[in-house]
């Protein structure tokens, strides 16, 4: 595997930051590109650190782009960095130009976990002409749950503020229940979605209810929920879900 780290400025952000990228060393790009979100507590390392991900991406000829995005919630934070900008913007134009991507939609995916889940759910229900499919494993799916959750130490609470603003009000373009009533009003392509949660993980009511919402919808959706916390061997445990589901059409749950 060609592990690449690169560090680079970004003007969106107005200063250095990580990316990382493994991609096969055959040469292989078959499998398209994967844009992969980490959580609140990683970075863009994260996922290379403690899962499998490297032998999926030689599996199925893919290159994963793992950007950083601290603690942003993948937002255009109220007092802060444009995260979701750069993310949806800088990014993948960062990408193509540097790491010659095939930008081919029909072959682009976005996941994530936790707050990466909620990221990358937000992403392609905000440009699903950009995305193929997505994957949220115990993602946060409803965001207006999560910044009014009463067990949220009050640190937490000061940090939500910066990105969401002083009365923790979720804007239309944040909500993913009003981005998906958006598309489907506007009608066109809608990008498959796969959701996964343990069932003891503290975001599994939200999961669930995001599941019941949009399975009464015209969106692709599949909902796997087995035993497990919010925790990495659960998210290594559902890479294999995960990647049946991007590239073999099905998903294949153990």
């Amino acid at each position: 595997m060609a592990h690449i780290t690169i560090e680079t400025g970004s003007p969106t952000l107005c200063m250095n930051t990580s990316i990382h990228v493994v991609s096969s060393d055959s040469g292989d790009t078959s499998g398209g590109t994967l844009y992969l979100l980490h959580g609140a507590g990683d970075n863009a390392s994260t996922w290379q650190r403690l899962t499998t991900i490297e032998m999926y991406a030689e599996q199925y000829g893919c290159t994963i782009i793992m950007p950083e995005a601290n603690r942003s919630y993948y937002t255009d934070m109220e007092y802060g960095l444009n995260y979701f900008h750069y993310i949806t913007q800088e990014l993948p134009e960062f990408c193509r130009r540097q790491l010659n991507l095939n930008t081919d939609p029909a072959k682009t995916y976005v996941a994530g976990l936790s707050m990466g889940g909620y990221g990358a759910l937000k992403c392609a229900l905000t440009y699903p002409e950009r995305y193929r499919k997505v994957v949220s494993l115990s993602g946060v799916t409803d965001i207006q749950t999560r910044l009014h959750d009463p067990e949220m130490p009050s640190g937490m609470i000061k940090e939500m503020k910066a990105v969401f603003g002083e009365r923790l009000q979720v804007k239309p373009d944040q909500d993913l229940y009003a981005l998906s009533a958006k598309l489907l009003k506007q009608g066109g392509n809608l990008p498959d979605i796969l959701s996964c949660c343990g069932d003891i993980d503290p975001f599994v009511d939200m999961n669930r209810k995001f599941a019941e919402y949009m399975q009464e919808t015209y969106f692709e959706f599949r909902y796997v929920e087995t035993p497990g916390t919010h925790e990495w061997r659960f998210w290594e445990h559902h890479l294999r879900t995960m990647f049946d589901f991007l590239y073999n059409d099905k998903t294949k749950v153990e």
